[in-house]
């Protein structure tokens, strides 16, 4: 998602969807203990404050945060993908703890159940020398042209300048819940349209 909502703006946030049989899954909340407000995208908000409760450089801002990804994409990338084991990490930042010494719950350590020990590069290989996977049905396109969803809009028929429902509460209620892009440019027409001295403590995060 950009800066405008067009493929020219600054981008500013990432959002994942799940798809089966048709139906649109959003990514589940967040459970961050210490967080303000859980999350279920990539901002550059997001990443910084995980990074200070997780206690980790925020090398994603140092490096020019989702601006300078955005840019580089606008240059053009590849999509490279694969099946592989992890000769650094063995896989542990994936489902065990990593570092392994950093167990404390919350804190970024702890990302599933597989023991510290497990991932081992030549364990994994000699297990399975065979191991292959298919890649298939890959799309790419602007938001809403590659599955189903409502594009964003304004909530309601209610033309011009005039409030849908009738106050802020009311018009966001119109709102559709899925998916979060279209809901969030929904909720901007609600509160361009209804204004309020409440915004900040309504908002979606």
């Amino acid at each position: 998602m950009t800066s405008d909502n067009t493929t020219t703006g600054d981008l500013v946030e990432i959002k994942r969807f799940f798809i089966q049989n048709d139906v649109v899954h959003e990514q589940p909340m967040s459970k961050i203990p210490g967080l303000d407000k859980q999350i279920n995208s990539i901002t550059d908000d997001m990443c910084g404050k995980v990074k200070t409760i997780f206690g980790d450089k925020n090398d994603h801002i140092k490096k020019g945060g989702l601006k300078k990804m955005g840019d580089s994409m606008e240059e053009g990338m590849v999509l490279v993908m694969s099946i592989w084991d992890d000769h650094a990490e063995h896989m542990l930042w994936l489902d065990s703890t990593d570092p392994p010494t950093k167990t404390e719950p919350g804190k970024g350590g702890p990302r599933g159940t597989c023991a510290t020990t497990s991932g081992v590069p030549k364990d994994v290989e000699a297990a399975h020398p065979h191991a292959h996977v298919k890649f298939s049905d890959i799309k790419f396109g602007d938001i809403c042209s590659t599955f189903k969803c409502s594009k964003p809009g304004p909530p309601g028929p209610t033309p011009g300048d005039k409030c849908p429902g009738g106050s802020l509460i009311a018009c966001m209620g119109l709102c559709p819940s899925n998916p979060a892009v279209a809901y969030k440019a929904c909720v901007e027409t609600c509160v361009a349209r209804c204004p309020s001295g409440e915004v900040e403590d309504i908002l979606f995060m």
